[in-house]
């Protein structure tokens, strides 16, 4: 698939944009077919990745204790998934690729307000005829020897406040409204065709644990690819509706004979702030892409849940001479420190080692202090320990 040829002068906006957006297509759609293509390297390796998975799955059951129903339903959903990515064009293309690729466009269409769109040309025509009219405002120039203003009382109105020189500040104007434009679009559209031909690889990456988190790479990368190209449509037609009456209006003072004096910094102005909107887009909507936890918290295993009923049997299944559980050890000192400070606190020196002592003659365990024992809890089981249960205190204890 040949690509529009670039060239100077005519058409310059709408050629390079053509280019860029044929570009990302072929990326998207050849590399894509290309990788998957039965026989290729990728296909090849694809396959072995799902033939060793599949073996490793098969010894699991043979010698490892047998999965739970829903590690099986994730295996079979994850073959189902590398299968569809890998190897099923037109699903792929249903369900990921015309969404990454033309989507957002009809997303920024839908969510815009209307009056951005002031002709109904496209997105591209328009911005077409803003880099036409910031052409056809610097060849007119700024009137500087027609001495004719409109107001010359106002502020601004003569070239007495110009601070760069007429072309220089036009000149970086048009350099500003198309590399601002031309570096995000193009980022977005390449990264996106880039990722696209690469889901074969991507997704049998899904497959083992220990390449998940790269596949959750490739995740975010599509996210933010998508969501930049929607939040960038967004704020690329919110440029064209402050410029596009702004030129015509510049346009027409110079028709008519009149200086415009203050065009030049204010064009400026505006096209550079812009660029730097458009970036700030992108970072804020890389920020949240990537950001870890909601691709982690989808690939992650959930961790086997343990009822308290379960963790009673355990505490049951305890050996007789194997001493108190962890819970009850805690749930003693806990209701131990609670005596403690009923019955006037702590000393504000620590008492003799001849005194304190945790453990009796007989090696049970029996807290003293100052010499006299404190009370037993009740049928050898402190009351916090009764009231609270062993699960809940391993959960307060972090444990």
């Amino acid at each position: 698939m040949a690509c529009p040829a670039v060239i100077t002068g005519d058409a310059f906006v709408t050629r390079v944009l053509l280019h860029i957006d044929c570009q990302a297509q072929y990326l998207g759609s050849y590399g894509y077919q290309s990788l998957a293509q039965p026989g290729s390297t990728a296909a090849i390796l694809v396959s072995g990745l799902l033939t060793l998975f599949v073996a490793l799955w098969g010894l699991r059951l043979l010698v490892g204790p047998a999965p739970g129903a829903r590690d099986v339903v994730m295996d079979v959903l994850k073959i189902g998934i590398v299968l569809t990515l890998a190897f099923s064009w037109p699903a792929f293309r249903t369900v990921i690729h015309d969404v990454v690729l033309n989507g957002p466009a009809e997303i920024a269409s839908s969510m815009s307000n209307p009056g951005l769109a002031t002709t109904g040309a496209g997105l591209v025509e328009r911005l077409q005829g803003v880099d036409d009219a910031i052409v056809t405002l610097t060849e007119s120039g700024t009137g500087r020897r027609s001495g004719q203003y409109i107001d010359n009382t106002a502020p601004g109105a003569t070239f007495e406040a110009s601070a760069l020189e007429d072309e220089s500040a036009l000149g970086w104007s048009r350099l500003s409204f198309l590399v601002g434009m031309f570096g995000a679009l193009a980022l977005l559209r390449l990264a996106a065709g880039l990722l696209l031909a690469m889901a074969p690889l991507a997704a049998a990456l899904l497959l083992f644990d220990f390449t998940r988190g790269l596949f959750g790479g490739w995740v975010r990368g599509l996210v933010f690819v998508t969501a930049g190209a929607v939040a960038l449509t967004v704020s690329i037609a919110l440029e064209l509706a402050i410029l596009e009456p702004w030129l015509a209006d510049a346009l027409r003072v110079r028709e008519l004979g009149y200086a415009t004096p203050a065009a030049p910094i204010e064009l400026l102005a505006m096209t550079l702030a812009f660029a730097v909107v458009h970036l700030g887009i992108m970072w804020v909507v890389a920020r949240i892409s990537f950001y870890g936890g909601w691709v982690q918290g989808l690939l992650r295993p959930a961790e086997p849940v343990v009822s308290r009923q379960e963790t009673i049997r355990h505490d049951e299944r305890r050996p007789a001479g194997a001493g108190p559980g962890r819970a009850e050890a805690i749930a003693s000192h806990l209701d131990t420190r609670v005596r403690i400070e009923r019955s006037g606190g702590y000393q504000t020196r620590m008492p003799d080692s001849s005194n304190f002592r945790d453990r009796d003659d007989n090696g049970s365990r029996a807290a003293t202090f100052g010499g006299a024992p404190l009370p037993a809890p009740a049928n050898g089981r402190s009351a916090i320990a009764r009231r609270i249960g062993p699960s809940s205190m391993r959960r307060g204890a972090g444990l």
